[in-house]
């Protein structure tokens, strides 16, 4: 057979475009396919989020160092869904920021309420030793405060012209008793309400002439509490010359604080000690509650009866009372750890192991009586929840940080953060607080910038650690407060201040008593948190920075104020002096 050109040039492009077209359909489609592969994988990576176990707020789309506490950063669950009211946290996260939760409770509250108080005179046990007739007081027997006495002992005797008078008509009446006996009942009753016994009258009658001095006698067993006269000395109708008290039955007074009252009833039981006998107690009930308040010292004086026979109690000991009280039914009940309270609202937060990864939601609550470590619960809550009670602070603050419903943060989405915050950002962000300025005067701004000023020093004291001089500038800063006052500004800027002045007096004068530095630290958190929110509400002339730091007490976080964006950090200077962030530039 004979193969012309043309047909070996037309075979020769048959195989070649078979060639062309095999490698076209299986390496073109192999190439390709790997290639939509490594798409995928890379898309798939790109969708990574990565986080930090200490601060779930941050976000980042590759993987890292945190740029708030410098940990390596881990990859988030895909699963994991937030919104407003939820922040997500891996067990990892968890673990590392010591985030600890407890059943809420369902139970009877109970509460042990320690009241101080004193020993009192029981005032119906009183006996009033008083002239029933002007006269001159003679000889007296009982001539200080303190003596025992017995029942119809010599006080003292006292000379009257009305009474020498009255025995000339007892013994005149006694002689004719038999024909006008009216007379003689008459005189006889005369002396009795002159507080003369039977047989004082009946010894004038036995003697049968006038005595120019009566005997004036203890009318009850006990001690003389109070002493008026002297020798000679004249009084008139109505003196109260002695005061005599049985103490065998006393009064314990006690005084229960405002928030305790509810807890208080008439009847219950109290057990108290005195601190001359330490190791002995006594027992007594509740037999009066008093319906008046003490303004000055915000209490209610309770009063409880107590036997003396022994007479081992003394009026005017101080006592220390301790009262066990139970509620009359059950209640949801939370440890008061876990409750974040901002005056009208209390948030707790809540854990949820239903998806994959843990969740933990914020819910506002209703806050009932305190009873000893935990809060009653009026509404908020079912009963079955987990509620935290280590961490919600931390919590709290990585919620209002992502720009969520938080304690200091009740409108999300409003820019506290702002959105698509990410990893290597460091973008101001500031906690909710109603301007008020217009309300504020400028004298009331030149003042607070002044406590500010103080507030300032204080703050570099801490870091520095000096005590002395930090207990010096609390006294300095709690002065500052008082001479601002509490009413100030006008409308709502002068309600606000109120609340305010109230609860920075109360830190204040605790921070002033402190007996070391970690407790004015302590008061210190409480004192910023307020200045931080006067700052914003009514402004200040110049500008400083609010600053955080998630590693203060026990990683709850702390936040404060300071006149440079440099961090010193006053809760942990001598172990994280560098620790914290900027939260805020705050200026008018």
């Amino acid at each position: 057979m004979n193969i012309t050109k043309t047909q070996i040039l037309t075979y020769a492009a048959i195989l070649l475009g078979g060639i062309l077209l095999g490698w076209m359909i299986f390496g073109g489609s192999s190439d390709q396919t790997d290639h939509t592969g490594h798409d995928h994988a890379q898309t798939e990576s790109s969708n990574e989020v990565w986080t930090c176990s200490m601060h779930p707020s941050v976000r980042s789309d590759e993987p890292g160092s945190c740029p708030i506490c410098g940990m390596d950063l881990i990859p988030a669950s895909s699963e994991a869904r937030e919104d407003d009211f939820t922040m997500v946290m891996t067990e990892a996260a968890i673990q590392l920021a010591n985030i600890q939760t407890t059943p809420v409770v369902r139970g009877v509250p109970q509460k042990e309420i320690t009241l101080p108080g004193r020993i009192a005179v029981d005032e119906r046990r009183i006996s009033y030793v008083t002239a029933h007739f002007e006269g001159r007081i003679h000889d007296v027997k009982i001539d200080f405060t303190g003596a025992p006495i017995r029942q119809g002992e010599v006080m003292a005797t006292i000379y009257s012209q009305e009474v020498v008078s009255g025995q000339r008509e007892l013994l005149e009446a006694y002689r004719n008793r038999d024909r006008n006996p009216g007379m003689y009942e008459s005189a006889v009753r005369k002396f009795r309400l002159w507080e003369f016994t039977d047989e004082q009258i009946q010894g004038i009658i036995g003697r049968g002439e006038i005595q120019t001095h009566m005997e004036i006698l203890s009318p009850v067993d006990g001690y003389v509490m109070v002493r008026n006269v002297v020798d000679d000395q004249h009084v008139m109708e109505g003196t109260v010359i002695y005061e005599v008290a049985n103490l065998d039955h006393l009064w314990v007074t006690l005084e229960a604080y405002e928030e305790d009252i509810d807890w208080i009833s008439v009847g219950d039981n109290i057990e108290f000690r005195t601190r001359s006998n330490p190791g002995r107690t006594y027992e007594a009930s509740v037999a009066y509650i008093d319906p008046t308040f003490n303004p000055q010292s915000r209490t209610i004086r309770i009063r409880a009866d107590i036997a003396n026979s022994d007479h081992r109690l003394r009026p005017d000991m101080l006592v220390t009372g301790i009262l066990q009280s139970n509620g009359r039914e059950e209640n949801l009940m939370v440890p008061s750890s876990a409750v974040l309270w901002t005056g009208s609202r209390s948030l707790v937060y809540v854990k949820d192991d239903s998806g994959e990864v843990p969740e933990f939601r914020v819910h506002e609550v209703e806050l009932g009586r305190r009873a000893g470590d935990h809060f009653v619960i009026e509404d908020g809550l079912n009963g079955d929840e987990q509620v935290v009670f280590h961490g919600a602070f931390r919590i709290d603050s990585e919620m209002q940080l992502a720009d969520r419903f938080s304690m200091m943060n009740r409108q999300p989405g409003t820019g506290a953060v702002p959105a698509g915050h990410q990893h290597g950002e460091r973008e101001e962000h500031t906690a909710e607080a109603e301007d008020l300025s217009e309300g504020v005067s400028d004298d009331f701004r030149a003042e607070l910038t002044e406590m500010i000023r103080v507030y300032l020093e204080l703050k570099d004291t801490l870091v520095e650690s000096d005590f002395e001089e930090a207990s010096r500038l609390s006294s300095g800063l709690k002065g500052e407060l008082e001479s601002i006052g509490e009413h100030r500004n006008q409308g709502d800027a002068h309600v606000a201040w109120m609340e305010s002045y109230s609860n920075l007096m109360a830190h204040l004068s605790a921070m002033d008593e402190a007996a070391n530095i970690e407790e004015i630290r302590t008061q210190f958190r409480y004192v910023s948190d307020m200045l931080v929110q006067a700052v914003k509400s009514f402004g200040i002339d110049g500008i400083v920075y609010q600053q955080y730091c998630p590693m203060a007490f026990e990683d709850e976080g702390a936040y404060w104020l300071s006149s440079e964006e440099q961090i010193q950090n006053p809760y942990l200077p001598e172990t994280m002096l560098m620790c914290g962030e900027v939260i805020s530039r705050i200026e008018r």
